[in-house]
C-alpha cells in the first residue's frame, strides 16, 4: 500500500527511507518492504529519546529494524522462514571470506541511509565515522594508522557519534513535536546545519 506524502521531507530522510528500505527489501517479500519499513520509521521518531542516549546511532537503527523485521515474521506466523532468514543474516555474523565489507548488505544499506548526514559532517568527523563504523575498522587499527592515541580515537568516535546522532534527530519529521523546527519540511538537506 503506497500513500501520497503531503509535505516535503529532506534529502538525508529520504535517503534514510531509502537505505532502509534497501535493507528490507533484502530479507522480507518485496509487497511487505514498504509497511516494514513505515514501522521502523515510526518507531526511529517514537524514539528519539533512545536515539538521543545510544552510544552509536547507526547500531541502535539497524537494531530497531531487525526488531521489526522479526515483529513482521511474528505477525504473519512466519516461523520458519523468519529463522532461516536469521541464520543466513550477514548482519549477525562475520562477513564471508569472498565478500568484502562493502559489498555486505548491512554495510552498504547503512551507507546508504546514513550518507547524505556524514558527508556534510565536519572533515575530522566524517573520517573517524565512515572508517570506523561504516568501513568496521577496528578503532586501535585506526588510532596506529593515523598515528593518533587510542583514547583520543576513543573520543572522537563519542564525540563524532553524537553529532551524527544530533543530526538524525533534528531530522526526524513527526507530527508530536514542534514540526522539528521546519528543518524537515524543507528541501535544504539539515545535515548541513
Amino acid at each position: 500500500m503506497t500513500f501520497t506524502v503531503s509535505y516535503q521531507t529532506s534529502p538525508d530522510w529520504q535517503a534514510l527511507r531509502k537505505g532502509l528500505h534497501h535493507f528490507v527489501r533484502s530479507r522480507v517479500p518485496e509487497n511487505d518492504a514498504e509497511d516494514v519499513v513505515s514501522d521502523i520509521l515510526e518507531a526511529i521518531v517514537r524514539n528519539k529519546a533512545a536515539l538521543q542516549t545510544s552510544g552509536n546511532p547507526s547500531a541502535w537503527i539497524y537494531a530497531v529494524a531487525r526488531s521489526k523485521i522479526n515483529d513482521f515474521y511474528r505477525k504473519q506466523g512466519r516461523q520458519r522462514m523468519a529463522q532461516h532468514n536469521l541464520k543466513t543474516d550477514p548482519t549477525l555474523s562475520g562477513a564471508p571470506e569472498n565478500q568484502s565489507v562493502h559489498t555486505r548488505p548491512d554495510v552498504a544499506g547503512l551507507s546508504d541511509c546514513l550518507s547524505g548526514f556524514i558527508s556534510n559532517m565536519s572533515d575530522a568527523d566524517r573520517i573517524v565515522l565512515t572508517e570506523i563504523d561504516l568501513q568496521q575498522t577496528r578503532q586501535t587499527d585506526f588510532a596506529t594508522r593515523h598515528a593518533v592515541a587510542l583514547p583520543t580515537i576513543k573520543s572522537r568516535v563519542q564525540r563524532a557519534r553524537k553529532r551524527l546522532r544530533d543530526r538524525l534527530i533534528s531530522c526526524c519529521p513527526t507530527a508530536m513535536t514542534d514540526g522539528c523546527n521546519n528543518k524537515c519540511h524543507s528541501t535544504i538537506s539539515c545535515a548541513a546545519n
